[in-house]
């Protein structure tokens, strides 16, 4: 079957969304299909997917009325001729479809919604209805929420939930320990990492970081990550006087290492679809503290593989937060059970099966 992945996300993004797409062009080409990756001109998306030997397509939609991308979907897709087409952003399943009918091209499009990116206007359920076959999303609390007023069938919405990959073995082990003066015995490792913007909630962070430091001057906390508020949230860490406890790592290619030799992972997301860090971090067995934003539910059930906050509440994060600083057994108990949780409902091959079992209906794998 001949498959493409769309995703127009700027040159210098890199996120769940992008990992998503490796991976599932990396898995669907396991299982004997055509893939190709569609993406902006040297972005980091272009590399990454090179790098994975994937077949890559340089092209970017920059609305949902770009002419020009849509031109250039119709040379391509006139001789690729896919049977299925997946766009990761809202306006690349719709330049596509609309590069599809111009070329009488039957393939199946299907819309991506790894966050909740529809809205309940009319704009989103007309696009909907006529330039999309179906949504795949990653958590049934989307589904739900997207079910309530897009005006499509019981199974037009299909969750596959994202897969994790299995931790490399003998992955090499962050050095933390640069970081901290020589006569602390007994650091305790927070981790968070992501992009530096206001969805993902860190200025919150921050401020329960200068009252956890307070109470526990043995807590570091390491932030990996790079966005436009770095500077507004160092600022933040200066004014609070937390400098020696809380540091910026930068953007960090492989994270396994920082995983690995960590003791707490923090998610403090104010929304997500299915975090892919938050998985990666299960998957070393680290205790997780994360916002219950929307497929975390579905990921940690809260005081047996891990704990849930209310999203933006300090208070919440702070009293989770110091509970298990100050009961250490809970890292190693609670972190294995998320290791466990992990490995059983969220194998990267158990989700390229289900997203194949949703493109192939009706269809033969090519062999």
């Amino acid at each position: 079957m001949k498959i493409v992945l769309i995703n127009s996300i700027g040159k210098n993004k890199w996120g769940g969304g992008e990992k998503w797409m490796v991976m599932a062009a990396t898995g669907l080409m396991s299982m004997g299909h055509n893939v190709v990756v569609v993406c902006r001109k040297n972005s980091v998306l272009s590399k990454r997917a090179n790098a994975e030997n994937l077949t890559v397509e340089e092209i970017a939609a920059n609305s949902d009325f770009d002419l020009i991308a849509c031109w250039q979907f119709c040379r391509f897709f006139k001789e690729f001729q896919p049977e299925a087409v997946i766009g990761c952003q809202n306006k690349d399943w719709r330049v596509a479809s609309v590069a599809l009918k111009t070329i009488g091209s039957a393939a199946k499009v299907y819309s991506r919604q790894g966050l909740q990116l529809l809205k309940n206007h009319w704009w989103y359920k007309w696009t909907v209805r006529l330039f999309c076959d179906g949504i795949i999303t990653n958590t049934h609390t989307i589904k739900k929420e997207y079910e309530s007023f897009l005006p499509v069938e019981k199974d037009f919405i299909k969750v596959v939930f994202n897969g994790v990959e299995k931790v490399p073995q003998n992955v090499s082990t962050f050095d933390y320990r640069e970081y901290i003066p020589s006569e602390e015995n007994d650091p305790i490792i927070v981790l968070s990492t992501g992009r530096l913007a206001k969805q993902k909630g860190f200025k919150y962070l921050i401020s329960v970081a200068a009252d956890i430091i307070q109470q526990h001057p043995n807590v570091y906390f390491f932030l990996a990550g790079r966005g436009k508020l770095e500077d507004k949230l160092k600022t933040q860490v200066e004014k609070l006087g937390i400098e020696k406890n809380f540091i910026f790592l930068g953007f960090v290619e492989d994270i396994h290492p920082l995983l690995k030799a960590a003791d707490v992972f923090v998610f403090p997301s104010l929304y997500e679809g299915m975090p892919n860090s938050l998985l990666e971090a299960m998957a070393h067995g680290l205790l997780v503290i994360s916002s219950n934003v929307n497929g975390v539910q579905e990921l940690i059930e809260d005081g047996v593989n891990g704990y849930t906050v209310e999203p933006g509440n300090v208070d919440s994060l702070y009293n989770v937060l110091n509970h298990v600083v100050s009961n250490r057994s809970d890292i190693s108990i609670l972190g294995e059970k998320a290791r466990h949780f992990i490995f059983d409902n969220f194998a990267v091959e158990k989700m390229v099966k289900n997203l194949n079992g949703v493109l192939c209906v009706n269809k033969t794998v090519d062999s």
